[in-house]
């Protein structure tokens, strides 16, 4: 990492790489897919094909969650690359928000999904007991979250997910350098925003997911295109990439599944 850099800098970058975000032409040549095969070729053709790296034709459902969930912490990665050193630490906080689900499931009673145990950023945790996953955990970077999730001393799983994305919250904004109230005002809109589709998502119907998805990338892109000398414009250019990235995993993933049902 280079220290030094402006924000501005960093905007420039994220700017650059939405020219490779999935455009119209690419939509619909996915939503007409019906393999996972159709899906990389519609994919590998268009500006975004970066984000199918590491997947293949023939790629489980578990193959898939762990390849978005890699390019999504990739482009965290690459944004605390670019960012003033100052914001580094909030940024790569923002790695462990798509852990918030796996992390309840690890400290449940019930046995953890299968991928969990090989996704790179959680090895070595999901095949451990119960009380080794907890010791693991509290001896990270991760324990303000459980010592959260222990407070509940319940195991109702949607309770359980909102305490934890309430402690990342608390700890995101502990790693915030001084900065303008302007800048805060921005973050704190930007967070409310993130954190209302985080809560609400799991019941939108269906049929309404994409539109979700969309209204909140739209938001998120307006608060990184209108400020792009303020801090803010480095989260915005985050959920954009999550919310892509999140959309495509459920295109690759519901083939495969389809897949697996036809052998």
């Amino acid at each position: 990492m280079i220290d030094g850099l402006p924000l501005d800098y960093a905007h420039a970058r994220a700017s650059a790489r939405l020219a490779q975000r999935p455009d119209d032409r690419v939509w619909p040549q996915i939503r007409s897919a019906r393999t996972v095969a159709a899906l990389l070729e519609a994919m590998r053709a268009s500006p975004a094909a970066p984000a199918v790296s590491g997947i293949d034709s023939r790629a489980s459902p578990d193959d898939i969650e762990r390849a978005f969930r890699q390019q999504l912490r990739q482009r965290i990665m690459d944004v605390a690359r670019w960012a003033p050193q100052e914001w580094r630490a909030a940024v790569l906080w923002t790695r462990h928000l798509v852990d918030l689900p796996a992390l309840v499931q690890l400290l449940g009673k019930e046995s953890p999904a299968k991928w969990i145990s090989t996704d790179p950023a959680l090895a070595g945790i999901g095949s451990a007991s119960l009380s080794e996953r907890r010791a693991i955990l509290l001896g990270g970077e991760l324990a303000p979250i459980v010592r959260a999730l222990d407070a509940l001393l319940t195991d109702a799983a949607p309770t359980a997910l909102h305490a934890a994305l309430n402690a990342w919250r608390l700890q995101w904004r502990r790693r915030w350098p001084r900065c303008s109230a302007d800048d805060r005002l921005q973050l704190e809109a930007l967070e409310r925003d993130a954190v209302t589709h985080l809560t609400r998502f799991a019941t939108v119907p269906t049929d309404q997911t994409t539109d979700v998805r969309t209204a909140l990338s739209t938001r998120a892109l307006r608060y990184m295109r209108r400020n792009p000398a303020q801090p803010v414009a480095l989260f915005g250019y985050l959920i954009v990439a999550a919310t892509d990235l999140e959309r495509l995993r459920g295109k690759f993933a519901l083939r495969s599944l389809f897949a697996q049902a036809r052998t």
